[in-house]
């Protein structure tokens, strides 16, 4: 007997909307079964407990992140325009997911990112590798660890996507302008001739 994904979908739905709001701590299995219009043995039917749960959605963001962002890549066009395409599209994404890009903060910054934890989605993690690493074959970036890269990028897409949220209102106010805030990074990091 085949399970609905539909359902799986809706209950992470759920979870990531209680996380948002509550935390890891304050987002108990019943309560999202509850948000989510499920019995909550329907959630067991799933996933095995709430830490399985957990590692599921994870998954389950990583793999929503390398929709929005690398399949949308070119890997015809020049890194440099490649390089605002990824930076555009991850932001977005940010902009677009505040549960999502909630959670990541949490997970980052939890028990559950220990060392022995080994994400089943490596899609975004391979391709993200590989994307900076065809900046450096290309001659268009610094050569640096592509997880220094990775991690400068992503943060700083991050950082603005929650600095746009929460000051949206003082930085029109103060006629601030943050496009200039991935060049910068691009300036950072392009290979100087």
């Amino acid at each position: 007997m085949e399970i609905p994904q539909e359902k799986k979908k809706l209950i992470i739905g759920s979870a990531l909307e209680l996380i948002n709001c509550h935390g890891f701590h304050g987002c108990p299995m019943s309560q999202v079964a509850k948000n989510a219009g499920v019995a909550a043995g329907t959630i067991y039917t799933y996933f095995e407990n709430k830490e399985d749960m957990i590692y599921a959605i994870h998954d389950e963001v990583m793999d929503q992140i390398y929709e929005h962002v690398a399949l949308k890549d070119d890997p015809l066009r020049p890194f440099e325009e490649r390089f605002f395409t990824f930076w555009d599209n991850l932001l977005r994404f940010y902009e677009q997911n505040r549960a999502v890009q909630s959670f990541i903060d949490q997970f980052a910054s939890s028990p559950f990112n220990s060392d022995d934890f080994q994400s089943k989605s490596k899609k975004w993690f391979s391709w993200t590798s590989e994307f900076f690493k065809s900046g450096i074959e290309e001659g268009a970036i610094k050569d640096m660890n592509p997880v220094i890269l990775k991690i400068l990028v992503n943060e700083s897409a991050n950082s603005l996507a929650k600095v746009k949220k929460n000051y949206a209102k003082k930085l029109s106010k103060n006629h601030i302008d943050l496009s200039p805030i991935p060049y910068m990074i691009w300036d950072g990091i392009k290979a100087v001739n």
